[in-house]
């Protein structure tokens, strides 16, 4: 193998696994803690997946970054410059490739993170996951070289002579409720009042709930989008605090105006936009970032089985998330991945 991608669940001893495989694998180990697992069966909880990228195909380079919260960026690049060109200069033949980010999900700083390495990128296209911890939202991280570290985040170029389309896809649609962010904390990515109101009774009186029963269904049904350019990207919103504030999931901040949005069919809409995705290339296989949200929902609607079938379908591995990204954006409720297709004939 060029490079292993491990996604454990919260249960399992992630430094001794990781420890284990870093010893045992001739190739680098990357990986993280999960909110739930995505197998070739589809959703699964309480396992290990592990995903080997073939040294025939595929050839690979991992940089950790440690520290997010003081991460010299101007010197991260530099540093993501020079892997990415030693990666393409020594694999000539393999002219397709991605970068796929994964990120401590508590550590609140993936949107600085995504928007600050865009530049060392040098046009690779990125998607990635922030790593979780089941619904306990206490400890979340990744691993690199055989240790595990917290507050970080990995970054892996690959290269490659498959075919390979990096995506996302998101079944909201902004509706016409809308509210204004009138107090918060972006550094906590906390919600303190919207339209002047507090954030909690507010929020549950503009979707006709009781702001005493906010839990993670309500989220999940109910999620807020906000407008980048001519696209919407939702925030979604983690838990009520304390304080009866909202905390998010994603960067948020004063005058910010949110649209409360609606879900088409979430099995209907995957598998129509999974099925766009690969038409013309052939069977894919899939790794796929998946907001914990979206596993929320398919279990309260019962349609785990369905989403499964989906997943199967279209050779879907990967992860549940406390968070995804694309290129430079750090989105919510989203699925985002790379799709690989079989080589070119001759390659």
């Amino acid at each position: 193998m060029s490079h292993v991608m491990v996604f454990a669940c919260p249960e399992v001893d992630f430094a001794s696994l990781i420890s284990t495989l870093h010893a045992q694998l001739e190739c680098p180990v990357v990986g993280c803690t999960s909110a739930g697992e995505i197998s070739e069966a589809g959703f699964v909880e309480g396992h290990v997946v592990v995903i080997g990228l073939p040294r025939r195909w595929f050839a690979a380079r991992s940089v950790l970054i440690k520290d997010l919260a003081s991460a010299d960026f101007s010197a991260l690049n530099d540093t993501l410059i020079q892997n990415r060109l030693a990666l393409t200069t020594s694999n000539p033949s393999k002219t397709n490739g991605f970068s796929f980010l994964m990120v401590d999900g508590l550590s609140m700083r993936e949107d600085q993170l995504v928007g600050a390495i865009s530049p060392g990128l040098l046009g690779f296209p990125l998607f990635g996951g922030s790593a979780g911890d089941g619904l306990k939202f206490e400890k979340s991280a990744v691993a690199f070289e055989g240790r595990v570290y917290e507050n970080a985040a990995t970054l892996t170029f690959v290269v490659t002579n498959c075919n390979v389309r990096v995506f996302s896809v998101n079944h909201m649609t902004p509706g016409q409720t809308r509210m204004v962010v009138t107090e918060a904390k972006p550094e906590v990515r906390i919600v303190c009042s919207i339209n002047d109101e507090p954030a909690a009774e507010e929020y549950a009186r503009l979707i006709g709930k009781d702001p005493n029963q906010l839990d993670e269904f309500t989220f999940a049904e109910n999620p807020v989008t906000v407008r980048v350019g001519d696209e919407y990207h939702v925030r979604a919103i983690q838990r009520v605090n304390e304080d009866k504030h909202l905390v998010f999931f994603s960067a948020i901040d004063e005058g910010m105006v949110l649209s409360v949005a609606h879900a088409q069919d979430i099995v209907e809409h995957l598998d129509a936009e999974l099925t766009n995705i690969t038409t013309g290339f052939g069977a894919a296989d899939i790794i796929a970032c998946d907001c914990i949200l979206r596993r929320i929902e398919v279990q309260k609607s019962q349609k785990s089985l369905k989403v499964n079938s989906v997943f199967q379908k279209h050779g879907v591995v990967g992860f549940s998330t406390y968070g995804e990204q694309i290129g430079p954006l750090h989105v919510n409720q989203t699925l985002t991945g790379v799709a690989l297709f079989p080589p070119t004939a001759g390659d």
